[in-house]
């Protein structure tokens, strides 16, 4: 076995001059990138440092239609802009208007009923004087009395009324807010996976990047782990790159998991166990990969 193993490894360092030739991938930059004295190889791709964010809403399990789309694929949003609306938002606009004008009728009564007990409050100290007197009948004071207390009842309840309206109206205004669907983070339109008079699913709105950062992720294996270091400098290309790269590792990942990258090599390990590690792409590669978001790469880190 370890005899055919040897015989194959044989057969793809010949066969690979020749396919480097035809495909224009620099004999040079490979032999670099399978030097296992330069450092750590592994396998990666290419991610904003935002992530790709997919946009969904808030309107339930249901999911909701959409209504309208402010913007379409590839345009700039800034955070907090509106995306879309859904199909109720006429209907919950409606309902925040008519909690308002709820809460302007309710205060317009309560203003007329503090006029009112002023007015009682005056009958009433007037006639509990007169009443005391003999001026008047009891009676007469005592329904005085009652007018002024009632005032006062009423001005209760026209205060609770409002504070109550007014809480409605929070409620209003959050079920409002939920019709709409904001950017969260300013970065560019990816994709748009629900189209106006679609109803909104599991895959949500949109998806959206800042792509000003880019990150280059690679799949480390467990056993060389040890060796890798934030700040460790890196190289990256690919077939088809005009350039190698530059990079520098950032972030060491936590966790162990299965590779999700496939490597061509027949002799490679498909169980083997790796850690993501997030690499700084240069600033200078930003503008010629932006438009190459989760292309595989390879990663070279230098030990």
């Amino acid at each position: 076995m370890k005899y055919l193993s040897s015989i194959i490894r044989s057969l793809i360092l010949i066969a690979l001059p020749v396919f480097l030739a035809f495909t224009g991938y620099g004999y040079a930059d490979a032999v670099n990138f399978t030097d296992k004295n330069f450092g750590i190889g592994a396998l990666g791709y290419i991610e904003p440092r935002s992530r790709v964010i997919q946009v969904s809403h808030n309107a339930g399990p249901e999911g909701a239609r959409v209504e309208q789309l402010f913007f379409q694929e590839s345009d700039q949003v800034e955070s907090g802009a509106r995306l879309a609306l859904l199909s109720d938002y006429k209907k919950r606009e409606a309902e925040v208007a008519a909690a308002k004008t709820r809460i302007k009728a309710l205060e317009a009564q309560l203003a007329s009923e503090k006029v009112a007990l002023t007015f009682n409050q005056k009958e009433h100290q007037r006639y509990e004087s007169l009443s005391q007197k003999s001026m008047t009948t009891a009676s007469l004071a005592e329904n005085k009395h009652l007018a002024f207390k009632q005032s006062q009842l009423n001005i209760q309840r026209f205060s609770a009324e409002i504070e109550n309206a007014k809480s409605q109206l929070l409620i209003a205004e959050a079920e409002l807010r939920n019709t709409i669907i904001f950017a969260p983070i300013s970065g560019t339109v990816l994709k748009i996976l629900t189209r106006p008079g679609e109803r909104i699913n599991d895959h949500g709105l949109l998806e959206m990047a800042d792509l000003t950062q880019l990150d280059i992720v690679a799949e480390i294996y467990e056993s060389d782990l040890p060796k890798i270091k934030v700040g460790q400098n890196a190289r990256i290309n690919a077939i088809g790159f005009e350039q190698i790269y530059n990079a520098r590792v950032r972030e060491l990942g936590y966790q162990v998991k299965k590779n999700d990258l496939n490597d061509t090599d027949p002799l490679a390990d498909r169980d083997n166990r790796i850690v993501e590690v997030r690499l700084t792409l240069e600033s200078d590669a930003v503008n010629d990969l932006r438009h190459q978001i989760f292309r595989q790469v390879r990663v070279q880190i230098e030990p």
